[in-house]
């Protein structure tokens, strides 16, 4: 977290000792970080970037909308994004808050539904659509659940997400761990599974998902990372003892594979706009950045409730937006495979400053994976024109 100017700081080695090791520990000492290094900088200078990024980011979202069905293809050129960036980076805030396009329809296609991602079994399906292989169906209309041999898992997916025999060693035993496997984007690249049918796969990790970037780290020239044809792929390992209990809560990520390695897992799954849970508030966004696109609930009843139990060889799906928790019915290890397309990408990218940055600020709230438009139905209402959408 300590960069530029505030390498040499003396609290840096420190915190860099006391944070390697426990990723609960870490994450704490990166709080520590972020705290020293925003004391350490004029608040004056620090609120107006952060204004001058919200002004531009928004800039940003407004000029992708005359463009979004070249971009929701994926196929949005370097030259294209280019100009819409320098076009941006030109704009200075002002005594009033930038206004976000009123196409409505666009917003939440883009921002709401993640690139359509989200809810697609509410929307007709195209007469004769046929699928081979629902474990690569994007975007997924039902949770899945398939249990396959090893000859399928092979076909799928590299030997470490889905192999128990890699897994009986002493560090394995008793292990406890939720966190990114780096370096393995090429691995997984190598399997239709994850790709969504894009040609490259990016070997850097998503700037959304990077801890070490501050806000004002964030610029409209990043944009540029999002380049067309292009998947980015992440991959997380969930190992825990028996008794561990996710809460109730919903993704935002629009391609996730879930893999089970060892042990049993239940995942208890309910519908969208169910009204079987109560959502929990998040009043302050920019406090939990990684969170973004998560919300957390608790259960009013069980109503609807579906119920899937995995076991060695299991391979789960659960569609974007649906509720789910997770129980550890034996100590388990398991993988999480996600992906992003370019819109994809960008939809969370942007999604991710909009809301950090206008809750932080004090600017009316942007922030588009909220509970409201999710499971309060207020995506319909933008798509059929009935609400605002600006500030």
């Amino acid at each position: 977290a300590f960069q530029g100017e505030f390498g040499a700081h003396p609290l840096r080695e420190w915190l860099l000792r006391r944070s390697v090791g426990d990723p609960g520990k870490r994450a704490s000492m990166q709080s520590v970080a972020q705290v020293v290094m925003e004391q350490g900088l004029n608040p004056g200078k620090q609120r107006w970037a952060l204004r001058t990024h919200l002004v531009q980011f928004v800039c940003l979202v407004n000029e992708l909308g005359p463009v979004y069905d070249v971009l929701e293809k994926n196929n949005l050129s370097i030259g294209t994004l280019n100009r819409i960036i320098r076009r941006c980076s030109h704009e200075q805030p002002s005594d009033e808050w930038p206004r976000l396009t009123s196409d409505g329809s666009f917003v939440s296609r883009f921002l709401v539904r993640n690139c359509d991602s989200y809810l697609p079994r509410k929307r007709p399906s195209p007469e004769g659509e046929a699928n081979e292989d629902p474990v690569r169906e994007c975007p997924l209309r039902e949770p899945l659940h398939a249990t396959l041999n090893h000859t399928q898992l092979s076909a799928r997916a590299p030997r470490w997400v889905w192999d128990p025999e890699i897994y009986r060693t002493k560090r394995w035993e008793n292990a406890n761990i939720v966190g990114d496997i780096l370096g393995r984007e090429k691995d997984l690249g190598r399997f239709k599974t994850f790709t969504q049918g894009q040609p490259h796969v990016s070997m850097v990790t998503p700037r959304w998902r990077r801890q070490d970037l501050n806000e004002w780290d964030h610029t409209p020239r990043d944009a540029m990372e999002y380049r067309p044809g292009v998947v980015w792929v992440n991959s997380e390992v969930w190992a825990a003892p028996a008794g561990k209990d996710t809460g109730w809560h919903y993704d935002y990520d629009s391609h996730v594979i879930l893999f089970q390695v060892k042990g049993s897992r239940r995942f208890r799954v309910q519908e969208p706009q169910s009204g079987a849970l109560e959502w929990e508030p998040l009043e302050e966004p920019f406090k939990q950045p990684i969170d973004y696109g998560t919300r957390w609930a608790k259960a009013r009843s069980d109503v609807g409730e579906r119920t899937y139990d995995t076991r060695p060889g299991s391979v789960m799906r659960v569609p974007n937006g649906w509720p789910h928790k997770v129980e550890y019915r034996e100590r388990s290890i398991g993988f999480r495979v996600a992906s992003w397309t370019q819109c994809q990408a960008l939809s969370m990218w942007l999604g991710q400053r909009l809301c950090l940055l206008t809750t932080r600020l004090g600017a009316p709230r942007l922030c588009f994976d909220d509970e409201g438009y999710r499971e309060h139905g207020r995506y319909i209402a933008l798509e059929r024109g009935e609400a605002a959408v600006g500030v």
